[in-house]
C-alpha cells in the first residue's frame, strides 16, 4: 500500500528530470561551439579568440606578440634619447599551450558541466596571460655600446706651456651611466608599460667631478728642478734620437699619485716613431741600434727629478760608464727591463718641459714649491772601487795584411759608485745615499791582419823548372865501328896537359 503511494511521486520526479535533461540538451545544443572552434568569452591577453579555430587563434596571438616585440624602447640619458626595439633585445613570447586549453573549454566534461562552463564564460571571461622574456646580455650591450655614448667623461684641467708661460684650461663635469640600475629600471618599465606603444625609461646616471680642477692645476707654477747635459751635435743620427725622445716627453703632465715611465713615453724605438740607428751599449760593446742616445734623455730627466725631490720608483745604471754625467748619476733605458720611473708624490700636478738646443738636452720640472727658501740640495758622486779593463781583445782578420791594426773600441774602466744627496737647511747638513751602481770594465777591441806572405822561388828551383820545361834533344845513332873506336879512346887515357904560369 505504501509503495503504491510513492510510485506517483517517483514518476513525477523522473518526468521532471527528463524534462530538465531535455531542456539542458536543447540549450547546450544551441550554445555548443563546433569541435574545432573556441567558446565565446575566451581571451589571450587582450586578443579575443572566441569562435576561432586553433590556427586562427595561434595566428592572432603571434601577431599580437610580434606587435609587442616591435615596440620601441626609448632611454633618456641625461636629456638625450637613445632608441632601440624590444625585438633587438630578443624580446619573445614564452612557449605555452593556451590555445589548446581554450579549445577544450566547454567540451571536456559531461553535458551539464560543459553547459555550465559555457554559460560561465559568457558571464565571466577566461583570460590567459602571456609571459615574455628578453636577453639581458643584449640589453647590457645596448646600454654599454649605445647609451654610454651619450655620456661624457669628466675632463681635468690641462696644463700647457705657451711662449714660456704655463696656461690652464677649464675642467668639466662628466656623466656616467649606472648599467646595473638602468637594466633593472628597463625590466620594470617593460612589465608596467605592456599596453603602451613605446617603453620609456630614464637611465640612472651619476655626475662625475674632475679630479683636477683649474684651481688645482694653476698651483703648478714653480720650477722645482732642472738639469741639462751636452751631446755631440755632429753625430747627426744620435742627435736626432735625443731630440725626438725629449720631444715625446715634453709637455707630459703627471697628476698626484700617478707614475711616469720614460719607456712608455718614448716607445716604440722604431723608424716610424722618428728614431735612427746610432751607437749604444750592448753586452760590453758599443754597437749601432735604433734609438741609440735616448739614455742621455732619460739620464737628464733623472737628474732634474732628483732636484725636484720627487719619488724615484725605478732607475738602473748603464752596463758601462757614460761620459755626459758622473758615475751613479745616469739612468739607462733598455727594452722592458731597464726603465726610469718616478711618482708624483705631491698634491699638485707636475709638468715636464724639455727639449734640445745647440748640443744640449734639458728638462725643467714644474709643480708647487713647498720647500723652505733657505734649503739647498746638491748631489755628489763617489767612486768606491775601480776595476781595470784587462787584456786587449784581439781579433785576427786573414783578409788583412800582417801590418794592419785597427782599434774598434777603446778600453773602458769599470767602477762601483754611490750617489749622495746633501741637504743644507736651518744650519744643518744631512747626507743621504740615493743609489749605488756597478759599471763593468771592457777591454780594448783590436783587429789585426793575419794574411800570409807569398814566398819567392829559389834560383836552382827556377832553373830546374826551365830544364823540365825544355826537353834535351836525343842524339842520332852512329855506326858500330865508330862506337868501338870511341870506346878504345876512352880506354887509353891521354897525358895530362902542362899548366901554364900566371903572367
Amino acid at each position: 500500500m505504501r509503495k503504491q503511494k510513492l510510485w506517483p511521486a517517483f514518476l513525477v520526479i523522473s518526468i521532471l528530470v527528463l524534462l530538465i535533461g531535455v531542456y539542458v540538451w536543447v540549450a547546450y545544443a544551441m550554445v555548443k561551439p563546433d569541435e574545432d572552434k573556441i567558446c565565446e568569452g575566451v581571451y589571450i591577453e587582450s586578443v579575443n579568440i572566441s569562435g576561432m579555430t586553433k590556427e586562427q587563434a595561434e595566428s592572432a596571438v603571434n601577431a599580437y606578440a610580434a606587435e609587442r616585440a616591435n615596440r620601441k624602447l626609448e632611454v633618456d640619458v641625461n636629456g638625450k634619447t637613445v632608441e632601440t626595439t624590444l625585438a633587438d633585445l630578443e624580446y619573445t613570447c614564452n612557449a605555452n599551450d593556451y590555445v589548446e586549453q581554450a579549445l577544450a573549454l566547454g567540451k571536456n566534461s559531461n553535458l551539464f558541466g560543459n553547459y555550465a562552463r559555457i554559460k560561465e564564460l559568457k558571464a565571466e571571461h577566461q583570460i590567459y596571460n602571456l609571459e615574455f622574456s628578453f636577453s639581458e646580455k643584449k640589453l647590457k650591450q645596448f646600454i654599454k655600446n649605445d647609451c654610454k655614448k651619450k655620456c661624457t667623461s669628466a675632463k681635468n684641467s690641462k696644463i700647457k706651456m705657451k711662449n714660456g708661460v704655463l696656461t690652464y684650461t677649464d675642467a668639466k663635469e662628466g656623466v656616467a651611466i649606472d648599467v646595473d640600475t638602468t637594466v633593472a629600471d628597463i625590466k620594470k618599465a617593460i612589465q608596467e608599460q605592456e599596453d603602451s606603444e613605446a617603453v620609456k625609461v630614464k637611465a640612472a646616471v651619476t655626475i662625475q667631478e674632475p679630479t683636477v680642477t683649474k684651481e688645482l692645476a694653476s698651483r703648478c707654477k714653480d720650477k722645482l728642478g732642472r738639469f741639462s747635459t751636452g751631446f755631440n751635435a755632429g753625430n747627426v743620427s744620435r742627435s736626432r734620437n735625443v731630440a725626438n725622445a725629449a720631444r715625446l716627453i715634453n709637455g707630459s703632465v703627471i697628476y698626484p699619485g700617478e707614475t711616469f715611465s720614460v719607456h712608455d713615453a718614448i716607445s716604440p724605438l722604431t723608424v716610424d716613431n722618428g728614431y735612427y740607428e746610432a751607437p749604444s751599449y750592448n753586452n760590453g760593446q758599443v754597437v749601432d741600434s735604433i734609438g741609440g742616445g735616448v739614455c742621455q734623455v732619460s739620464t737628464t730627466l733623472y737628474n732634474a727629478v732628483l732636484r725636484a725631490e720627487l719619488e724615484i720608483v725605478e732607475r738602473s745604471p748603464h752596463s758601462m760608464v757614460v761620459t755626459y754625467v758622473k758615475p751613479s748619476m745616469d739612468a739607462a733605458i733598455a727594452g722592458d727591463y731597464k726603465d726610469f720611473k718616478f711618482r708624483n708624490n705631491t698634491d699638485v700636478p707636475i709638468y715636464i718641459q724639455g727639449g734640445t738646443y745647440s748640443g744640449t738636452v734639458y728638462f725643467n720640472i714644474y709643480g708647487e714649491e713647498t720647500r723652505d727658501s733657505g734649503r739647498t740640495v746638491t748631489f755628489e758622486s763617489e767612486v768606491t772601487e775601480t776595476i781595470e779593463p784587462g787584456a786587449d781583445k784581439i781579433t785576427y782578420d786573414k783578409t788583412k795584411p800582417a801590418s794592419y791594426t785597427e782599434v774598434t773600441q777603446e778600453a773602458h774602466t769599470g767602477y762601483k759608485a754611490v750617489l749622495w744627496k746633501i741637504v743644507k737647511e736651518n744650519g744643518e747638513t744631512k747626507k743621504t745615499q740615493i743609489n749605488s751602481s756597478t759599471y763593468q770594465p771592457s777591454p780594448k777591441y783590436i783587429i789585426k791582419g793575419a794574411a800570409k806572405a807569398t814566398p819567392k822561388p829559389k834560383k836552382k828551383e827556377e832553373e830546374k823548372k826551365k830544364e823540365k820545361a825544355t826537353p834535351t834533344p836525343k842524339a842520332k845513332k852512329k855506326p858500330e865501328k865508330e862506337d868501338q873506336e870511341k870506346q878504345e879512346e876512352k880506354a887509353t887515357p891521354a897525358p895530362a896537359p902542362t899548366v901554364q904560369p900566371e903572367e
